[in-house]
Parts: structure tokens; C-alpha cells; sequence
């Protein structure tokens, strides 16, 4: 598998999917400039003046405008004119009752998982257009059904895929593309962030997040214009969609209860 960029961008590189694809990319041009925007630099960025990180609250408006305008600069001065790769992988989720959880939780997530994304790739879109290149947005196998006591998070990541995919087909015939690519259960820190208490997911449907760095980036070299990772999962996500709407609302929020265990009975 070839890289056929010459300069990168990533949102949320700093660990679990975002950090694999970088060093996944890195493998195949380790001499490529690659941009990280991300509160925290990924380790691997350390005196290495190709690799640049632009420390960013996503969930900010006014610091993804700062940060933005500062990275439009930085590609425009920078040597090298070849195709570009952008991946808009930051995002976390929220686990419980949705009228549990504070409102300006819920907001912070869809300024993540959503806002900056689209504010993201809007803005980059016609510089990626002049150079060609391809964009790469991480969703989630929540995506394909409602997901009770997930309710936010689910709804984002069916925005990402829906977005991505109407996105793909406008772009055809411009010299550049878009994926989605839907993990299932990630070994992250995403478990831990959304409020889990335990990891229970049936061995086959998780993967490290090395592995889904590397069948994304196997899937964007295909030119699909999204994935779903592992066998496993993408039998899930197709058998959830052949199910009425309301039953599949029913057997995801089942799962998803499962996955954290009840305090009362620990």
C-alpha cells in the first residue's frame, strides 16, 4: 500500500485512532509534512520540524478560528504543493440517561464530533481542491441505529457518516474524495472518557487502534467511500439495518446497557 499525500492534517492525533493513523501514514512517508490539531502534542512530534502541532480546544469556536487561519498560512508557505490528506478524527462520547447528563455536555460533544468537522473541512475544502487529496472523517458503527444511553453520541457519529457519504458524491470528478470509516468498540481512552465503567465487548468486534488505523487507511488506498472495521462488526452493521427502525433502537440500547455493568450488583 502506497501513500499518495504529500502533506497531512488530523484532529485528536495525540492517542488511540488519531496517533495510529499518523504513525500509520508515517510509515509510508516518513518525510511528509503532517499538521496535528489537538490540546495534547503526540509523542512522536518531538523535534521533528516536518511534524507540526497546533494546540487546540476543539470544542472552541474562537480557538478553531485562530488555529485554522494559523494552519491555512502554514500549508500555503510550505514547500511542498502535492495532494493533501485531512483526517477529522477527534470526538469522545457521553454514556447514560440523556437528561442526566448537564446540557452544556451534550453541547461540547456536537462542537467536537460535529461542529468542527464541518467547520474543518469546509474551510480546508477549496485548498484541498486546488492540490487534490482526500478526506477522511472517523465515525462509528453507531452510526447505522439509534443508541439509548449513547442517544448524543450515536446521533453525531450518523451525521459524520450521512455528511461524508452526501459529501463524497458532490465531490466526484474534483480530484478529490471522502471517507467514512466506522470502527466498532475501539481499545481507547473513548470507554473511560464517555463514563463506562467496564468493558464488555464480545472478543471479535473489538480491535486495538492500530488495526483500525491500518484498514482505514487500506480502505481510503481503495478509494471506498466508507468502511465499517472487522468482519464482525460489519455483519452487525448490516444485519441493524435490516431491521424496522424502532426494533433496532431496542436491540442497540440492550447492547449498550450490557457494556456497563449495574453498580448495584458489583
Amino acid at each position: 500500500m502506497g501513500s499518495r499525500y504529500d502533506l497531512a492534517i488530523i484532529t485528536g492525533g495525540s492517542s488511540g485512532i488519531g496517533y495510529s493513523i499518523i504513525e500509520g501514514y508515517l510509515k509510508l512517508e516518513p518525510d511528509a509534512s503532517i499538521f496535528n490539531l489537538s490540546r495534547r502534542k503526540p509523542a512522536s512530534f518531538s523535534n521533528v520540524p516536518e511534524r507540526q502541532h497546533l494546540e487546540c480546544d476543539l470544542s472552541d469556536k474562537n480557538q478553531r478560528k485562530k488555529v485554522l487561519d494559523e494552519l491555512e498560512r502554514r500549508i500555503r508557505s510550505a514547500k511542498g504543493q502535492g495532494r493533501i490528506l485531512l483526517v477529522n478524527n477527534a470526538g469522545f462520547g457521553l454514556y447514560g440517561e440523556t437528561g442526566d447528563t448537564p446540557p452544556e455536555e451534550h453541547l461540547e460533544l456536537l462542537e467536537v464530533n460535529v461542529c468542527a468537522l464541518v467547520e474543518i473541512t469546509t474551510r480546508l475544502l477549496p485548498l484541498i481542491k486546488e492540490r487534490g487529496g482526500s478526506i477522511m472523517n472517523i465515525a462509528s458503527t453507531s452510526a447505522f441505529q439509534p443508541t439509548p444511553h449513547l442517544s448524543t453520541y450515536g446521533a453525531s457519529k450518523a451525521f459524520v457518516l450521512n455528511w461524508t457519504l452526501a459529501l463524497n458524491d458532490e465531490l466526484k470528478g474534483s480530484g478529490v474524495n471522502a471517507i467514512a470509516v466506522c470502527p466498532g468498540p475501539t481499545k481507547t481512552e473513548f470507554f473511560k472518557r464517555a463514563g463506562f465503567k467496564d468493558r464488555v465487548v464480545p472478543a471479535g468486534y473489538s480491535h486495538d487502534p492500530e488495526q483500525v488505523a491500518n484498514m482505514a487507511l487500506r480502505a481510503l488506498n481503495a478509494g471506498k467511500p466508507f468502511t465499517v472495521t472487522g468482519l464482525l462488526n460489519k455483519l452487525a452493521s448490516l444485519f441493524s439495518t435490516m431491521l424496522p427502525l424502532a426494533l433496532r433502537t431496542r436491540v442497540a440500547g440492550r447492547v449498550i446497557r450490557r457494556f456497563r455493568p449495574n453498580p448495584e450488583n458489583q
